[in-house]
């Protein structure tokens, strides 16, 4: 959950029922016929060409609760948060926010910019949302650290008892599994059928984002999915502050139906590293992806993503070693490539910013806005 997660929707579409291509990606069945709550987050790139959601029919078509992007790092803000919490608000959902943090940057002050922006939101419902996928070469200990103080000078600022949000490979690596911020509520990213184990100390998953490829009534294209640890009205009560409420649905849930991204991601990470140092070539990468389950077409996609970010330097070589040496999925590497394209500066959430140049880099940002809109459209 980022600026822009394009990458991550389009591979996670892609990647849907098991398999990286497939003819055609059907659209998430909603509600989940499970009991537990299902809701949505969105950012600006559920506003192509600046389209208006339609949260009547997002609440009409089984959603619960909707979480909406505010801030990012010291001083962005996003343009349709404030008009996105108050028409859900409006609508009958719960409604929450998250800051993507960016750690090279004081983590106080991003606490108080976040803070300020929804200060003037007052239907905000659901706990604010710290978002933690980047360590911006930060030391597990000094990203401690880093948590620490932006946590306590949110709820220094606002009143409130905040949530996390991560995925499981960043905290086991990036956070050194850490059980520190276990009495916080806790947001967790996996894409798979079944239900995710803890980390870091929790003794349970508050909100799962099990999709980044749902498709509902009133957005446009593709929207992140997730389960609240519980019924409505026990989502009524974590919203009204008891921050226990939940706990009681996702033990027995598993959704077979939907596209299942918890395989082992150990094969086709061998083979990025193995490009990366010269040693492999596209048509290796092509061959492991296939061997993977991808389809021809997909890896070739996939191929092309990971030579952009080579191209630029700014593949994550360090975390996809420590990712190939451990027990993660093909969901955590997607999100890791994700915040790689996002922290160097890709950006093709948009059609008027695909044609940019990340950060004066020499990359062919339009070839990466063409191979990921090819990706998104299977």
């Amino acid at each position: 959950m980022m600026k822009t997660r394009r990458l991550k929707t389009a591979l996670c579409t892609v990647l849907a029922s098991s398999t990286f291509a497939v003819a055609s990606v059907q659209a998430i069945p909603l509600p989940f016929p499970i009991g537990a709550s299902s809701g949505i987050d969105v950012s600006g790139h559920q506003h192509p060409n600046g389209s208006s959601i339609n949260w009547q029919d997002v609440k009409s078509h089984g959603q619960s609760f909707a979480f909406v992007k505010a801030t990012e790092g010291l001083g962005w803000t996003n343009d349709f948060y404030a008009s996105d919490i108050t028409q859900a608000a409006a609508q009958g959902l719960k409604v929450g926010s998250y800051h993507y943090a960016r750690p090279g940057a004081d983590a106080r002050q991003q606490a108080r910019h976040y803070a300020k922006v929804i200060f003037h939101t007052p239907n905000h419902s659901l706990p604010p949302v710290l978002d933690l996928e980047v360590a911006e070469g930060k030391t597990p200990q000094e990203l401690v650290n880093w948590t620490r103080d932006f946590v306590q000078e949110l709820e220094k600022q606002t009143g409130r008892v905040p949530m996390i949000y991560t995925y499981r490979y960043f905290w086991i690596e990036q956070m050194a599994n850490t059980t520190e911020f276990s009495q916080y509520p806790l947001w967790l990213a996996a894409y798979q059928a079944q239900v995710p184990g803890t980390v870091g100390g929790w003794d349970q998953i508050d909100f799962w984002q099990r999709s980044s490829s749902g498709r509902i009534n009133g957005i446009v294209g593709d929207v992140d999915m997730n389960l609240f640890n519980g019924d409505d009205g026990e989502l009524a009560a974590f919203a009204a502050g008891n921050l226990h409420a939940a706990g009681n649905k996702f033990a027995s849930i598993n959704l077979p139906e939907l596209a299942d991204l918890g395989k082992s991601a150990g094969g086709v990470v061998a083979v990025i590293l193995a490009l990366s140092a010269g040693a492999a070539a596209a048509p290796q990468l092509i061959q492991a992806a296939e061997a993977a389950g991808l389809s021809s077409e997909g890896a070739q996609d996939l191929t092309a993503v990971v030579q952009a970010l080579a191209k630029a330097g700014k593949l994550p070589v360090d975390q996809l070693n420590k990712m190939a040496s451990g027990n993660y999925t093909v969901g955590d590497l997607i999100i890791l490539l994700d915040n790689a394209a996002h922290l160097a500066g890709i950006d093709v959430g948009q059609s008027s910013q695909a044609a940019m140049r990340a950060d004066g880099l020499n990359i062919d940002a339009n070839q990466v806005a063409r191979v990921i809109r090819g990706l998104a459209a299977r």
